[in-house]
């Protein structure tokens, strides 16, 4: 039999980080998925590792770690749902179709549904609900800003082509020299090389809080009493502020699911500080925030139970209503009181927390399990194994996803379908 051809697929979308790259490159050898490429840039590691699947045969699905049909284990599913008093359905690493059925899943049995990326999401929740905030698009970044402040850590671990994406050679509106300045910690080589048009400058703080707090200051006009704020120079807190306040179009960003270490509160502060300096700005002239995130589809399924239930992430279903609270239904708060767990991450291999309870795990096929659950069901992967949508980052945009290859596993979707219809 002759080796099945290659075939080369253009303009793939990423689904991955929340920045919806559309313009990846991949080959498709029979089963076999490898991304070679991306049309502006050096193909980040995260798109590479996550689109590539080898043609080897497929999991299947178990029951108590014991091999069984994709129907035993689905009815299995089904029973277990149904015995449930305090479900929770979580990860949520899915296109909108599965949300949608997760969603359908959770009105049926009820549950509370979280996704396993929402702290970073919350965090940026608390500043816009205590202060409110003016945000801007991933376009507008790139076409005008041209100052950009970049708050806590490089963030080009989490966001590969972050600034190959902001910072293009030919902006269509920012004119002049293009600015960047890090606030805490530095620029790593990757992001000083797509920067590499721009002036980049690193203000080193080891508390960012403290510095972003000053900077408000002198953009209000008051007079610094000490030599540093946060461990930065007040020369260089005022030589940044100058900046942000003779931009033409500043823009303040940050990743918040890794500021403040782990769940703690000077996460929320930072956000909140950093909306007090667009607002300061936008007295004389225009500013805007760029909150990043979107790993795994999480805006897309946050705007979806929005219109379907009218309540973001950690709202929990029951008797035909709905009720949200951020930190009960946080996923790890309400697994206290849970008695099941229904684990779903379709994108990537994320294994589930640790739980005491019964484990339905919808996952990627290369999942490790800490224990095997009650059932697993491998499924496929949107953007590889079958069409999808998602949205990117910035909530404006939605990216169709479509299917690289002869899908062998079924869907998030299907597979909630077939469970629910037991």
């Amino acid at each position: 039999m002759a080796d099945p051809a290659t075939e080369t697929f253009t303009d793939v979308v990423c689904a991955f980080c929340g920045l919806g790259c559309d313009d990846l490159s991949v080959e498709v050898t029979g089963r076999d998925v490898r991304a070679i490429g991306a049309g502006g840039g050096a193909l980040c590691p995260e798109a590479a590792r996550l689109l590539r699947r080898r043609d080897v045969a497929d999991p299947v699905p178990t029951r108590a770690g014991e091999a069984v049909s994709f129907e035993v284990a689905a009815a299995q599913a089904h029973v277990l749902l149904r015995e449930a008093r305090a479900p929770v359905i979580a990860g949520l690493g899915v296109d909108m179709a599965g949300a949608g059925a997760l969603v359908d899943l959770a009105a049926r049995f009820g549950g509370v549904l979280d996704h396993y990326a929402s702290p970073g999401l919350f965090r940026n929740y608390a500043a816009a609900q205590r202060t409110g905030w003016l945000s801007v698009t991933l376009a507008e970044v790139r076409n005008r800003c041209d100052v950009l402040l970049v708050v806590g850590e490089d963030p080009t671990p989490q966001f590969g082509r972050l600034f190959e994406r902001l910072y293009p050679e030919a902006p269509l509106f920012a004119t002049g020299e293009r600015r960047v300045i890090f606030l805490g910690g530095g620029p790593g080589d990757k992001a000083r090389g797509q920067l590499r048009g721009a002036q980049v400058s690193h203000l080193s703080a080891d508390d960012v809080v403290a510095a972003l707090e000053a900077i408000s200051g002198l953009l209000a006009g008051r007079t610094l009493s000490g030599e540093a704020y946060g461990g930065v120079p007040v020369a260089g807190l005022a030589e940044a502020a100058a900046a942000l306040k003779g931009a033409t179009y500043a823009v303040v960003t940050w990743n918040a699911a890794t500021l403040g270490g782990g769940d703690s509160a000077e996460g929320d502060l930072i956000a909140i500080r950093a909306t007090a300096i667009v607002d300061a700005l936008n007295v004389t002239t225009r500013a805007g925030v760029f909150p990043l995130g979107g790993r795994d589809n999480i805006i897309g399924v946050n705007q979806l139970l929005l219109w379907r239930l009218g309540y973001p992430l950690r709202t929990a279903v029951r008797a035909g209503g709905a009720e949200h609270d951020s930190t009960l239904f946080a996923t790890g708060a309400a697994l206290e009181d849970a008695d099941l767990m229904v684990w779903v991450s379709a994108l990537r291999p994320e294994p589930p927390p640790r739980f005491a309870g019964k484990v339905i795990a919808l996952a990627h096929p290369e999942t490790v399990f800490e224990t095997a659950p009650d059932v697993f069901i491998p499924v496929g992967t949107p953007g590889v194994d079958h069409a999808g949508t998602v949205f990117r980052m910035d909530s404006i945009v939605s990216l169709p996803l479509g299917a690289l290859r002869v899908a062998t596993l079924p869907s998030v979707a299907e597979a909630v379908r077939c469970i629910a219809e037991g």
